[in-house]
């Protein structure tokens, strides 16, 4: 019995794929929780910072959905390429937040490369628009907040983290 719970313990630690830990967490996943206040997975040298917007309710096709299910969050990937930080991200937002986003975007030096829908019949429309930038990981990370910050989204943010701005 114990040669079998062996060979199992051995063929499962192959098979499924190491537990992230903070502990093995890059310098600069750490600084990006504490910039985003929320937890950062790191993913082959790859941090990803999801913030779920959970404060809007939406309809698609006559029928309220989850956030998950239509991608309502906030998607940041940051990875270090030639000293700098690399960043692509995505936000969902609503059509009234797309223009001060973009306005908080370009002040913080950052690119819009995409502003597009994902689905038809959603209420209320959903724009998807799409970021990237180099340099600093920390000046881009402000950035993003500064962008989050002009969306409906930012009370719940200090809610859950008990800050202010």
């Amino acid at each position: 019995m114990k040669k079998l719970l062996l060979i199992i313990g051995l063929f499962m630690s192959v098979i499924l794929p190491p537990e992230e830990t903070s502990a093995k967490q890059s310098p600069d996943c750490k600084t990006l929780e504490q910039i985003f206040k929320t937890k950062v997975r790191e993913i082959e040298g790859v941090c990803k910072v999801e913030i779920g917007r959970k404060n809007l309710e939406v309809t698609h096709m006559g029928k309220k959905v989850s956030p998950e299910l239509i991608e309502l969050s906030f998607g940041f990937n940051f990875e270090k390429v030639d000293g700098q930080t690399a960043l692509i991200g995505e936000m969902a937002l609503l059509q009234e937040e797309v223009n001060p986003v973009i306005d908080a975007l370009r002040k913080g030096g950052l690119e819009i490369t995409a502003i597009h829908n994902h689905m038809m019949y959603e209420r209320p429309r959903i724009m998807f628009l799409h970021v990237q930038g180099k340099g600093d990981i920390v000046k881009q990370a402000n950035t993003l907040i500064n962008a989050v910050a002009a969306t409906k989204e930012l009370k719940q943010l200090q809610q859950s983290t008990g800050s202010q701005q």
